[in-house]
C-alpha cells in the first residue's frame, strides 16, 4: 500500500500511476474564490483503499505562502 498523504498532488498521482493504481481525486475550494491557484499548490490530505482504488483528497496550501505557488 502506497501513502501519498502530505504529498502535493502531483507527485501523488505521478507515483500512483507509475504503479499501475486507479484513483479518484476529490479537490476542495475555499467558499471564498481568492485567486487562481495552479495544480502545484495542492496536497492530498486524505486517502481511502476501496475495491482496488485510491480514493484521494485534496486541498489547497494554506497561509500566507499559499499565494506565491
Amino acid at each position: 500500500m502506497i501513502d501519498v498523504v502530505a504529498k502535493s498532488l502531483y507527485v501523488a498521482e505521478k507515483q500512483l500511476n507509475e504503479a499501475q493504481i486507479p484513483y479518484t481525486v476529490i479537490v476542495t475550494r475555499p467558499t471564498r474564490h481568492i485567486s487562481d491557484l495552479s495544480e502545484n499548490c495542492f496536497y492530498v490530505i486524505r486517502q481511502q483503499f476501496n475495491n482496488g482504488v485510491y480514493h484521494l483528497v485534496a486541498a489547497a496550501k494554506m497561509g500566507r505562502e499559499s499565494f506565491k505557488c
